[in-house]
């Protein structure tokens, strides 16, 4: 089976169990009122967050993998790359993009207030602080990425870093 048709069944596979998943949650039980009786407590809220933690994890599991292969095919390979296009330097520049966007969202969650839930459970300022840098990194990067990828799928990069003859 050929690399490319295994990613698409691996991508649509996630997509069709993510779209599962989020139509069981909104369509099964969703307005089941909480103990307050104000706030509402969708019944099927643990399917999406075990959906998300195996996201996470599959996603930090090819990622460390991914690293580790590309370190091991890389080494010793100091040739022009086939596309033109300097892998170290996205590399420099993925870091940088990632560093900041973490700055950026520390700055924004400064100052926040401890959040107590109905329930009496107070979270910390700077736990409060911590969620909302991750969320500031997440949109930046998600943008980035998206802009990252109509790039890719022009070929514009690939067009202008291939030599005429």
């Amino acid at each position: 089976m050929k690399l490319e048709k295994l990613s698409n069944i691996a991508l649509y596979s996630v997509i069709g169990v993510a779209v599962v998943c989020f139509a069981l949650f909104f369509l099964v039980d969703y307005n089941n009122m909480d103990f307050d009786g104000v706030h509402v407590s969708p019944a099927l809220t643990d399917v999406l967050l075990f959906l998300m933690y195996a996201l996470f994890a599959i996603t930090a599991g090819l990622t460390v993998w991914s690293l580790i292969r590309g370190a091991l095919v890389n080494s010793g390979n100091n040739g022009p790359s086939p596309t033109g296009i300097a892998g170290g330097k996205v590399t420099l520049c993925t870091w940088a993009i990632v560093i900041v966007a973490l700055i950026i969202g520390v700055v924004a969650g400064l100052g926040e207030e401890p959040y107590t839930t109905n329930s009496g459970v107070t979270t910390s300022a700077g736990m409060v602080t911590v969620v909302d840098m991750w969320l500031w990194a997440i949109y930046i990067l998600a943008i980035v990425a998206v802009i990252a990828v109509v790039i890719s799928m022009s070929g514009w990069l690939t067009k202008s870093a291939t030599p005429k003859a």
